[in-house]
């Protein structure tokens, strides 16, 4: 059984090591997205208080009707409102680790792991998402998502496996970000060398809540 995993490890990686993250030179283009969102909220965030000093003056204008409208149409970008809309879902779920483990196989190589995550969510926004959850919570630009053992930590609760990443946006290119991406396609590659789960389904409508936490910037880390 192990050397029939090695061979199958070995073939897959094709001498590299799959569960090492290489996204690389993604990470700038990435960045770059993250901060573009953050203005964007932060555009939101001065026109709310705009708004509600025009209101405390009684200005029932025109720049109180521009600027109520420039709201609605920043807060879908920034995670503000919900999103409906075809897209794509993907599940990542945990393995189950032979007893005894094979030589030079440890219990973390059948986890779901916080870069695999990231690896779905970052290809879902390169690929032109509207919008993205996590176990249902919508990301912001300032979400972080932490993995701690085999359950994900995100905007304060905690979730375990099967771990569910829903995108809205074109179907097309939703798939193709997904499937021309590095560091989902090693997951995917590790998952057949050792059991673990990836589906992912196109649906013709999916329904993202808007965001209600706190607008902070404390520990982003997955980002849009």
């Amino acid at each position: 059984m192990a050397g029939a995993m090695f061979i199958a490890s070995a073939t897959a990686s094709d001498g590299g090591d799959l569960r090492v993250d290489r996204s690389g030179g993604l990470q700038s283009a990435i960045m770059a997205r993250a901060d573009q969102n953050a203005e964007l909220q932060q555009d939101v965030n001065n026109l709310t208080n705009r708004v509600a000093s025009l209101v405390a003056l009684g200005d029932p204008g025109v720049a109180l009707e521009k600027t109520t409208a420039s709201i609605a149409e920043l807060s879908p970008v920034v995670g503000l409102t919900a999103v409906v809309g075809p897209g794509v879902t993907v599940s990542l779920d945990d393995g189950d680790a032979p007893t005894p483990l094979p030589d030079g196989y440890t219990g973390d190589d059948y986890l779901v792991h916080q870069q695999d995550v990231q690896g779905v969510v970052n290809a879902m926004w390169r690929g032109g998402a509207s919008g993205v959850t996590v176990m249902g919570q919508r990301l912001i630009s300032t979400s972080a998502v932490r993995c701690v053992g085999n359950t994900v930590i995100l905007q304060g609760q905690v979730y375990s496996p099967p771990f569910v990443i829903e995108a809205v946006g074109d179907v097309t290119r939703l798939t193709e970000a997904l499937d021309a991406d590095e560091s989902v396609a090693f997951f995917r590659e590790w998952a057949d060398v050792v059991g673990l789960g990836y589906d992912q389904q196109v649906a013709q409508e999916l329904v993202l809540p808007a965001y209600t936490g706190p607008l902070t910037t404390d520990d982003a880390q997955v980002v849009p």
